[in-house]
């Protein structure tokens, strides 16, 4: 009759089998992801050539101490009060309409194109002359918008003083 199993002896792995099985499983991960690896290798190459992670590496390295220098600098009221300005004109740009912006930044490269290339007088304008730049409809044009700019301006800035005072 066979004997009764009285222990269980389960195989160890060497040091050997542990390496090969993890080096089986860096080299199919590397197969299933070596597009993402190549351009992380690319990257890396980048970030190498221009410098940057030479300082990336030196920030981890001092990690405490850069955090601490920058919190010390953040804590001045002159730092709190430029990331408040900051903040704010963030938000301002994130409410301007980008092709409204667009627009208008043709209209200014125009004004200054024109600007460039024009022969100024050395003799003053005449009101009699003034008023006869007003009937060229592109000093119309450029006038309206000016004036459609300044309204917007001051009903902002009406109704936050009608605010300030509820």
């Amino acid at each position: 009759m066979a004997n009764s199993i009285t222990s269980i002896v389960r195989p160890v792995e060497t040091e050997a089998e542990i390496e090969a099985r993890r080096l089986e499983r860096v080299r199919t991960q590397t197969a299933i992801d070596a597009d993402g690896i190549v351009e992380g290798m690319k990257l890396l190459q980048a970030m190498h050539d221009k410098g940057l992670l030479e300082i990336l590496v030196a920030l981890f390295d001092r990690g405490d101490k850069v955090m601490s220098k920058l919190v010390d600098i953040l804590s001045t009221p002159g730092a709190t009060n430029a990331l408040q300005t900051a903040l704010a004109a963030l938000q301002g740009i994130g409410k301007i309409d980008g092709a409204a912006v667009a627009k208008s930044l043709d209209g200014v490269a125009a004004g200054v194109d024109r600007v460039a290339n024009a022969q100024l007088s050395t003799k003053p304008m005449s009101v009699f002359e003034l008023l006869k730049q007003l009937r060229d409809p592109d000093v119309s044009a450029a006038l309206r918008l000016g004036l459609e700019f300044l309204k917007g301006v001051g009903n902002s800035v009406r109704q936050q003083d009608e605010g300030s005072y509820s």
